[in-house]
């Protein structure tokens, strides 16, 4: 009995982005055979070398996972007293004023 199997993402892909760039560092790997054996054939299905494939798969989850932790997901009510709270002026109390009217210890590296 045959699977249907219909995919979100499209099946092609353009390796442009990957081969444009002048590759001069490494990345070693050391994995067990049958990882290997996966790895090689799901290359072969996206008709990449293996190298390609890992790189795709690794920069497609480093992307993922780093937008992920750069995201705030804020429900509409915390939204709204989120940017209520960005735009109401700062109150200023002795503390406050005392720091800025101290010499700056630092230089910004503009």
């Amino acid at each position: 009995m045959p699977i249907a199997y219909r995919s979100t993402k499209s099946a092609a892909y353009c390796h442009c982005k990957y081969m444009t760039a002048m590759k001069d560092e490494r990345v070693q790997l050391r994995v067990d055979a049958v990882s290997k054996r996966r790895l090689e054939e799901a290359a072969r299905e996206a008709h990449l070398s293996v190298s390609a494939f890992v790189l795709q798969a690794a920069s497609q989850a480093a992307d993922d996972l780093l937008a992920e932790r750069q995201t705030i997901h804020l429900s509409p009510d915390a939204a709204a007293a989120f940017t209520e709270a960005l735009n109401r002026p700062a109150r200023v109390n002795e503390r406050l004023a005392a720091a800025l009217q101290r010499p700056q210890q630092f230089s910004w590296l503009d």
